[in-house]
Protein backbone atom coordinates (compact mmCIF):
# COMPACT_ATOMS: atom_id res chain seq x y z
CA UNK A 1 0.00 0.00 0.00
CA UNK A 2 1.35 3.41 -0.52
CA UNK A 3 2.58 5.45 2.26
CA UNK A 4 0.48 8.36 2.97
CA UNK A 5 2.71 11.39 3.42
CA UNK A 6 1.03 13.01 6.50
CA UNK A 7 3.77 13.77 8.39
CA UNK A 8 4.36 16.99 10.63
CA UNK A 9 7.56 18.47 9.91
CA UNK A 10 9.80 21.10 11.80
CA UNK A 11 8.79 23.71 13.84
CA UNK A 12 10.12 26.91 14.51
CA UNK A 13 10.36 28.36 18.28
CA UNK A 14 10.55 32.26 17.67
CA UNK A 15 12.24 33.94 20.98
CA UNK A 16 11.89 37.69 20.69
CA UNK A 17 14.22 39.62 22.33
CA UNK A 18 13.12 42.94 24.08
CA UNK A 19 15.99 45.29 24.95
CA UNK A 20 16.38 48.15 27.04
CA UNK A 21 18.40 51.41 26.16
CA UNK A 22 22.28 51.14 26.57
CA UNK A 23 22.16 55.06 26.90
CA UNK A 24 20.01 57.46 28.81
CA UNK A 25 17.14 59.09 26.85
CA UNK A 26 15.52 62.43 26.87
CA UNK A 27 12.73 61.87 29.42
CA UNK A 28 9.87 62.46 26.62
CA UNK A 29 11.61 59.76 24.76
CA UNK A 30 12.27 57.60 27.68
CA UNK A 31 8.94 58.02 29.27
CA UNK A 32 7.75 56.53 25.60
CA UNK A 33 9.75 53.82 25.42
CA UNK A 34 8.90 53.00 29.27
CA UNK A 35 5.38 52.90 28.37
CA UNK A 36 6.17 50.77 24.83
CA UNK A 37 7.95 48.36 26.92
CA UNK A 38 5.11 48.04 29.66
CA UNK A 39 2.66 47.83 27.01
CA UNK A 40 4.54 44.66 24.93
CA UNK A 41 4.96 43.06 28.19
CA UNK A 42 1.05 43.24 28.77
CA UNK A 43 0.26 42.21 24.92
CA UNK A 44 -1.03 45.83 24.35
CA UNK A 45 0.85 45.27 20.72
CA UNK A 46 -1.12 48.15 19.09
CA UNK A 47 -0.33 50.51 21.69
CA UNK A 48 2.77 49.33 22.18
CA UNK A 49 3.62 50.15 18.24
CA UNK A 50 2.23 53.91 18.74
CA UNK A 51 4.36 54.40 22.09
CA UNK A 52 7.54 53.44 20.27
CA UNK A 53 7.09 55.25 17.48
CA UNK A 54 6.53 58.08 19.68
CA UNK A 55 9.83 57.47 21.37
CA UNK A 56 11.65 57.37 18.19
CA UNK A 57 10.37 60.39 16.82
CA UNK A 58 11.93 61.82 20.20
CA UNK A 59 15.09 60.33 19.91
CA UNK A 60 15.23 58.89 16.48
CA UNK A 61 18.82 57.64 16.86
CA UNK A 62 17.91 55.13 19.53
CA UNK A 63 18.27 51.43 17.50
CA UNK A 64 16.82 49.60 20.57
CA UNK A 65 13.15 52.08 19.79
CA UNK A 66 13.43 50.07 16.37
CA UNK A 67 14.22 46.89 17.69
CA UNK A 68 11.47 47.22 20.19
CA UNK A 69 8.54 48.65 17.93
CA UNK A 70 9.72 45.48 15.23
CA UNK A 71 8.79 43.14 17.93
CA UNK A 72 5.49 44.97 18.50
CA UNK A 73 4.85 44.76 15.18
CA UNK A 74 5.72 40.83 14.80
CA UNK A 75 3.88 40.30 17.20
CA UNK A 76 0.93 41.73 15.29
CA UNK A 77 1.92 39.99 12.11
CA UNK A 78 3.25 42.94 10.53
CA UNK A 79 6.10 40.96 9.32
CA UNK A 80 7.39 43.39 6.33
CA UNK A 81 6.82 46.59 8.66
CA UNK A 82 9.06 44.73 11.17
CA UNK A 83 11.90 43.94 8.75
CA UNK A 84 12.43 47.66 8.20
CA UNK A 85 11.87 48.72 11.72
CA UNK A 86 15.17 45.63 12.33
CA UNK A 87 16.68 46.89 9.33
CA UNK A 88 16.75 50.87 10.86
CA UNK A 89 18.26 49.25 14.27
CA UNK A 90 20.71 47.79 12.85
CA UNK A 91 21.83 50.88 10.55
CA UNK A 92 21.91 52.51 13.70
CA UNK A 93 24.48 49.58 15.26
CA UNK A 94 25.71 47.66 12.69
CA UNK A 95 26.11 44.98 15.67
CA UNK A 96 23.12 44.45 17.18
CA UNK A 97 22.92 40.96 17.85
CA UNK A 98 19.14 40.84 18.78
CA UNK A 99 18.15 42.89 16.13
CA UNK A 100 19.53 40.50 13.23
CA UNK A 101 17.98 37.23 15.36
CA UNK A 102 14.63 39.16 15.18
CA UNK A 103 14.99 40.05 11.98
CA UNK A 104 16.06 36.19 10.95
CA UNK A 105 12.37 34.96 12.54
CA UNK A 106 10.52 37.69 11.15
CA UNK A 107 12.09 36.15 7.44
CA UNK A 108 11.09 33.26 9.11
CA UNK A 109 7.74 33.43 9.42
CA UNK A 110 7.69 35.14 5.80
CA UNK A 111 9.25 31.67 4.32
CA UNK A 112 12.47 33.54 3.56
CA UNK A 113 14.32 30.88 4.37
CA UNK A 114 17.73 32.47 2.80
CA UNK A 115 17.97 36.08 4.48
CA UNK A 116 16.71 34.38 8.11
CA UNK A 117 19.86 31.99 7.60
CA UNK A 118 22.03 35.09 7.20
CA UNK A 119 20.94 36.53 9.90
CA UNK A 120 21.14 33.93 11.74
CA UNK A 121 24.82 33.76 10.87
CA UNK A 122 25.30 37.19 11.44
CA UNK A 123 24.34 36.68 15.14
CA UNK A 124 26.82 33.48 15.60
CA UNK A 125 29.80 35.90 13.66
CA UNK A 126 29.08 38.50 16.36
CA UNK A 127 28.47 35.95 19.14
CA UNK A 128 29.76 32.10 18.37
CA UNK A 129 28.21 30.99 21.85
CA UNK A 130 24.63 31.86 20.58
CA UNK A 131 22.84 28.16 21.29
CA UNK A 132 19.49 29.58 19.61
CA UNK A 133 21.27 30.88 16.50
CA UNK A 134 22.40 27.63 15.47
CA UNK A 135 18.99 26.31 16.08
CA UNK A 136 17.34 29.14 14.30
CA UNK A 137 19.54 28.31 11.15
CA UNK A 138 19.41 24.93 11.26
CA UNK A 139 15.64 24.93 11.19
CA UNK A 140 16.02 27.49 7.96
CA UNK A 141 17.98 25.21 6.40
CA UNK A 142 15.87 22.40 7.07
CA UNK A 143 13.14 24.43 5.22
CA UNK A 144 15.87 24.67 1.88
CA UNK A 145 16.11 21.00 1.91
CA UNK A 146 19.98 21.65 3.32
CA UNK A 147 20.34 18.45 5.57
CA UNK A 148 23.64 17.84 6.34
CA UNK A 149 24.49 21.78 6.96
CA UNK A 150 21.30 21.46 8.98
CA UNK A 151 22.82 18.94 11.16
CA UNK A 152 26.17 20.33 11.47
CA UNK A 153 24.03 23.65 13.14
CA UNK A 154 21.87 21.01 15.43
CA UNK A 155 24.96 20.01 16.41
CA UNK A 156 26.50 22.88 17.64
CA UNK A 157 23.56 23.95 19.47
CA UNK A 158 22.93 20.77 21.24
CA UNK A 159 27.01 21.37 22.46
CA UNK A 160 25.90 24.96 24.02
CA UNK A 161 22.19 23.74 25.03
CA UNK A 162 21.78 20.28 25.44
CA UNK A 163 18.82 20.35 27.13
CA UNK A 164 16.93 22.21 24.08
CA UNK A 165 14.12 20.07 23.04
CA UNK A 166 13.67 21.67 19.71
CA UNK A 167 17.24 20.78 18.89
CA UNK A 168 16.55 17.12 18.99
CA UNK A 169 13.46 17.32 16.80
CA UNK A 170 14.86 19.46 14.31
CA UNK A 171 17.61 16.91 13.84
CA UNK A 172 15.33 14.01 13.99
CA UNK A 173 13.68 15.39 10.87
CA UNK A 174 16.72 16.37 9.30
CA UNK A 175 18.18 12.75 10.14
CA UNK A 176 14.80 11.26 8.45
CA UNK A 177 14.95 13.31 5.58
CA UNK A 178 18.20 12.27 4.92
CA UNK A 179 17.15 8.40 5.56
CA UNK A 180 18.93 8.01 9.07
CA UNK A 181 16.21 6.33 10.61
CA UNK A 182 18.23 5.14 13.55
CA UNK A 183 19.87 8.67 14.41
CA UNK A 184 15.90 10.25 13.70
CA UNK A 185 14.95 7.54 16.59
CA UNK A 186 17.53 8.56 18.92
CA UNK A 187 16.67 12.13 18.53
CA UNK A 188 12.94 12.37 18.86
CA UNK A 189 13.82 9.64 22.00
CA UNK A 190 15.77 12.65 23.81
CA UNK A 191 13.23 15.68 22.51
CA UNK A 192 10.49 13.26 24.14
CA UNK A 193 12.38 12.97 27.08
CA UNK A 194 12.80 16.71 27.81
CA UNK A 195 9.16 17.29 26.86
CA UNK A 196 7.14 14.27 27.23
CA UNK A 197 3.30 15.71 26.23
CA UNK A 198 4.38 16.38 22.55
CA UNK A 199 2.54 14.82 20.27
CA UNK A 200 4.30 15.72 17.41
CA UNK A 201 7.58 13.74 18.93
CA UNK A 202 5.67 10.95 19.42
CA UNK A 203 4.44 10.87 15.86
CA UNK A 204 7.48 11.49 14.35
CA UNK A 205 9.25 9.20 16.03
CA UNK A 206 6.72 6.67 15.16
CA UNK A 207 6.83 8.03 11.56
CA UNK A 208 10.62 7.07 11.56
CA UNK A 209 9.50 3.25 13.57
CA UNK A 210 7.72 2.63 10.77
CA UNK A 211 10.25 3.60 7.96
CA UNK A 212 12.75 1.56 9.71
CA UNK A 213 9.73 -1.63 9.44
CA UNK A 214 9.36 -1.26 13.32
CA UNK A 215 5.20 -1.53 12.79
CA UNK A 216 4.45 -2.41 16.46
CA UNK A 217 6.84 0.33 18.17
CA UNK A 218 5.25 3.12 15.46
CA UNK A 219 1.83 2.11 16.49
CA UNK A 220 2.55 2.43 20.26
CA UNK A 221 4.37 5.70 19.34
CA UNK A 222 0.97 6.55 17.87
CA UNK A 223 -1.31 5.44 20.48
CA UNK A 224 0.90 7.78 22.72
CA UNK A 225 0.60 11.16 20.39
CA UNK A 226 -3.46 10.36 19.74
CA UNK A 227 -3.75 10.19 23.58
CA UNK A 228 -1.95 13.49 23.78
CA UNK A 229 -3.61 15.11 20.74
CA UNK A 230 -6.61 13.32 19.68
CA UNK A 231 -8.13 15.99 17.61
CA UNK A 232 -5.22 16.17 14.97
CA UNK A 233 -6.42 13.78 11.99
CA UNK A 234 -3.30 13.10 10.55
CA UNK A 235 -1.91 10.84 13.41
CA UNK A 236 -4.96 8.68 12.56
CA UNK A 237 -4.15 8.90 9.24
CA UNK A 238 -0.35 7.72 9.84
CA UNK A 239 -1.71 4.73 12.28
CA UNK A 240 -3.92 3.78 9.78
CA UNK A 241 -1.47 3.41 7.24
CA UNK A 242 0.71 1.27 9.30
CA UNK A 243 -2.37 -0.32 10.83
CA UNK A 244 -2.94 -1.41 7.46
CA UNK A 245 0.76 -2.46 6.75
CA UNK A 246 0.35 -5.11 9.61
CA UNK A 247 -2.95 -6.65 7.87
CA UNK A 248 -5.59 -5.09 10.28
CA UNK A 249 -7.93 -3.77 7.38
CA UNK A 250 -10.64 -2.85 10.14
CA UNK A 251 -8.89 -1.12 12.20
CA UNK A 252 -7.00 0.68 9.79
CA UNK A 253 -10.56 2.41 8.20
CA UNK A 254 -11.77 3.03 11.68
CA UNK A 255 -8.78 5.13 11.73
CA UNK A 256 -8.67 6.78 7.97
CA UNK A 257 -12.57 6.99 8.97
CA UNK A 258 -11.74 9.10 12.04
CA UNK A 259 -9.26 10.86 10.08
CA UNK A 260 -11.96 12.05 7.52
CA UNK A 261 -14.14 12.83 10.47
CA UNK A 262 -11.56 15.08 11.57
CA UNK A 263 -10.57 16.72 8.73
CA UNK A 264 -12.62 16.61 5.91
CA UNK A 265 -10.00 17.90 3.63
CA UNK A 266 -8.17 14.98 3.51
CA UNK A 267 -10.54 12.39 1.97
CA UNK A 268 -9.23 12.48 -1.46
CA UNK A 269 -5.40 11.37 -0.23
CA UNK A 270 -7.66 8.97 2.34
CA UNK A 271 -10.55 7.55 0.50
CA UNK A 272 -8.49 5.13 -1.65
CA UNK A 273 -6.95 3.90 0.72
CA UNK A 274 -10.07 2.35 2.59
CA UNK A 275 -10.92 -0.50 0.63
CA UNK A 276 -13.94 -2.30 0.98
CA UNK A 277 -15.43 -3.50 4.28
CA UNK A 278 -14.74 -7.25 5.18
CA UNK A 279 -17.79 -9.31 4.85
Amino acid sequence: MQNLQLRVVGRAILLLFLVTPRLSLAAEAQDAFNEGVKLYKSAKYKEAVMAFSRAIKAAPKSDVAYNNRGLARFKLGQYDDAIKDYDDAIKLNEKFIDAYFNRGNAHFERKDFDPAARDFTAVIKLDPKTPKAYRQRALARNALEQFEPAVQDFNEAQKLDPKDPEVYYGRGLAHRRLGKNELAVQDYTEAIKLTPKNAESYNNRANAYSLLGKFDDAVKDYDEAIKLAPKNARIYANRGVIRSRQGQSEDARKDFRKAIELDPSLKDKIEPLIGPASK
